[in-house]
């Protein structure tokens, strides 16, 4: 008898424990998703000036950087406007009531698997077409977002 009692009082507190470590975890991603970045729309202005030079540089490596630089801004101009999301990926997922055209947020979505093809793919090909593309994609995104004029 005293030994069930014994057991189902270590239960109990594991269980209390697991509980607790749960519920912390969970608000601790909570946490996260709530920090938000103050949208500086003149550093975004800034930014887009230089991923375009880069951009005008022309070659692979230059088209890359200004993808990933451009995923970069638009990422940082979603948790700016405390779009909800852990990734990028959930954020756009999150932020498509921010657009009034569909094909704009659909083009961004074009524009994102671009930059993940660069990053997953190690001999993914770009060409100059598809950068420019993507390019576009993200300036108009970020004029939708109201963070570029």
């Amino acid at each position: 008898m005293i030994q069930t009692a014994i057991v189902a009082f270590v239960a109990f507190i594991l269980a209390y424990v697991m509980a607790l470590l749960i519920l912390r975890k969970k608000n601790r991603k909570v946490f996260q998703e709530n920090q938000s970045v103050r949208l500086d729309k003149i550093f975004v202005q800034n930014k887009w000036i230089e991923i375009e030079q880069t951009f005008n540089l022309s070659g692979p490596s230059h088209f890359k950087t200004s993808i990933m630089e451009a995923d970069k801004l638009v990422d940082y101009v979603l948790k700016g406007k405390k779009v909800r999301g852990t990734t990028f990926g959930e954020r756009l997922k999150n932020a498509k009531s921010e657009f009034s055209n569909f094909s704009d947020y659909n083009n961004l979505w074009f524009a994102h698997k671009v930059r993940n093809n660069i990053v997953h793919e190690s001999t993914h090909d770009l060409s100059s077409s598809e950068v420019k593309r993507a390019i576009e994609y993200y300036k108009k995104a970020l004029r939708e977002l109201g963070a570029l004029s």
